[in-house]
C-alpha cells in the first residue's frame, strides 16, 4: 500500500480524523525530498573529516613541502563547507513558514549553539592543556588567552556554526524579502567579494573570518526548497554524464586557481571562497541530487550522527595526532614522511580512526537521554509529531573547513 493509500486509510474505514497521524503522514510523503540532502550530509562529512586528517600531522608534513599534490589530494574534497550551507539553507527554506522567526532562533540556539560551545571548550581546554604541559604558557594574561581562544575558533572546524548562525540571523532580519530573487543577488555579493578579497587582501582572507561570506548559499538552499519541485524536474533532464564531466571541469579550474594564488604568495591558496571552489562545490551537489536512493552505509543514522561527528570530530583529531606523533618519535621515526605514499597511508588511517572513532563516541552519548543533547538531539518533551516533523532539520549544522 503507498503512504498516499495509508494516509486515506483511517478516513476510509470511518475512524476519527487524527491530527498526529495526519502530520506523521504528511512528513513520510515529503520524506523522499531528504535524500538527497542526507546524501549531501553523509559525503561533506567524510570529505570533511578527510580533509582535515589530510592536514593533520603526520600526513601533510611531507606534502606540504610539494603543494601539487597536497592540492590534488584536498581539493576534490573542498565541497564540504558550501554543501553544508546549501542543506541547512534547504531545511530552513521548508521550516521557517511553520514557525516564527524568533522561536525558529531559539530553536537552533538550544540544539546547535550550546553543544557547540560544550564541545569548543573541551577543545579550548585541550589545546590550552598541551600549551601548559610544553610550557608554552609564559608571561599568560587575558590577552594571550583570548588570543589562544581566537586561534581554536579560527583554525579549527569550529569556526562554522558561528558563521551559520550569524547567516541565519540575517535571514530571519529579511526575512519578508527572501522569496525575492533581487535579494539572492544582493547577498551573492558578498561571496564574490571575499573572492576577490583573495587576490586584493583588503580584509582578512581566511575564509573562518568571511561572516558575509556563505550567507548566499544558505538563501540559495532555502530557494531551492522553495522551488524543488522545478528544480528536479530541470536536474531530471540533464544526463548524469554531463554533469561528471562538468564536475571534472571545475575540479580543474579549482586546482588551476589554487595553483595561481600559490605562486602569487597567497597565504591561503586552498581558501573555500575562490569563485572556483565556489562553482565546483555547487556542481558537486547538483551531481549527489542525481542519486535518487541513500548511499550512506547502514551504521550511520545521518540524521542523527552528523552533527555529533561535527562537533567531536576535531577533538578527536587533535588526541589522536598528538599521540601517534609522540609513538612515532618514540620509535625512532623521522619528524617528517619521505615518501607521499606513506603519507597518505598516515592520512587514511587518521580518516578511519576518526570516523570510527567519533561515530561509536556519538552513539554512545545518543544512547544515554540525558548526554544526547551534546551532539544536538533534544531530551525529550516534544509530541510524536512534533518530532517527525522537527527530526530533518535538527542536525542542520555541520560543519567544515
Amino acid at each position: 500500500m503507498s503512504n498516499a493509500s495509508l494516509a486515506s486509510a483511517p478516513q476510509r474505514a470511518g475512524m476519527a480524523r487524527s491530527p498526529i497521524l495526519a502530520m506523521v503522514a504528511s512528513r513520510e510523503l515529503s520524506g523522499a525530498d531528504h535524500t538527497f540532502a542526507n546524501n549531501v550530509r553523509f559525503f561533506s562529512m567524510a570529505a570533511i573529516i578527510g580533509l582535515h586528517s589530510i592536514g593533520s600531522y603526520p600526513a601533510a608534513v611531507h606534502l606540504q613541502v610539494v603543494p601539487a599534490p597536497l592540492f590534488c589530494l584536498e581539493q576534490p574534497l573542498k565541497f564540504g563547507t558550501i554543501a553544508f550551507f546549501l542543506v541547512a539553507g534547504f531545511l530552513f527554506g521548508q521550516r521557517i513558514d511553520s514557525c516564527s522567526p524568533l522561536e525558529y532562533f531559539e530553536r537552533r540556539l538550544r540544539n546547535v549553539f550550546i553543544p557547540w560551545l560544550v564541545w569548543f571548550s573541551l577543545y579550548f581546554t585541550v589545546i590550552l592543556g598541551a600549551d601548559l604541559v610544553h610550557g608554552r604558557l609564559a608571561n599568560f594574561n587575558f590577552l594571550r588567552l583570548f588570543l589562544t581562544c581566537r586561534n581554536c575558533l579560527e583554525n579549527s572546524a569550529f569556526w562554522f556554526v558561528p558563521n551559520l548562525l550569524f547567516s541565519l540571523a540575517l535571514l530571519l532580519l529579511f526575512r519578508r524579502f527572501l522569496k525575492d530573487f533581487r535579494t539572492g543577488i544582493a547577498f551573492s555579493v558578498g561571496s564574490l567579494f571575499y573572492a576577490a578579497n583573495i587576490y586584493g587582501q583588503w580584509i582578512p582572507v581566511s575564509h573562518t573570518q568571511a561572516l558575509f561570506g556563505f550567507v548566499f548559499y544558505l538563501w540559495l538552499g532555502a530557494w531551492c526548497a522553495w522551488h524543488f519541485p522545478a528544480l528536479e524536474k530541470r536536474l531530471a533532464r540533464i544526463p548524469a554524464s554531463a554533469i561528471a564531466v562538468l564536475s571534472l571541469l571545475t575540479l580543474t579550474f579549482a586546482l588551476a586557481e589554487s595553483r595561481l594564488l600559490c605562486a602569487r604568495g597567497s597565504i591561503d591558496p586552498m581558501n573555500t571562497l575562490r569563485i572556483s571552489n565556489q562553482v565546483f562545490s555547487v556542481v558537486m551537489v547538483l551531481g549527489i541530487m542525481k542519486l535518487r536512493h541513500a548511499v550512506w552505509p547502514r551504521f550511520v543514522d545521518v540524521r542523527k550522527h552528523t552533527f555529533g561527528l561535527y562537533l567531536t570530530h576535531t577533538v578527536c583529531l587533535a588526541v589522536l595526532t598528538s599521540a601517534l606523533k609522540r609513538v612515532l618519535q618514540h620509535w625512532g621515526f623521522p619528524p617528517m614522511w619521505r615518501y607521499g605514499a606513506e603519507s597518505l597511508l598516515a592520512g587514511l588511517a587518521l580518516f578511519c580512526l576518526t570516523y570510527l572513532g567519533c561515530l561509536l563516541a556519538v552513539r554512545a552519548l545518543l544512547s544515554n537521554p540525558r548526554l544526547r543533547w551534546t551532539v544536538g538531539l533534544p531530551v525529550g518533551g516534544k509530541s510524536l509529531a512534533a518530532k517527525t516533523l522537527s527530526a530533518p532539520d535538527r542536525t542542520a549544522a555541520v560543519t567544515v573547513s
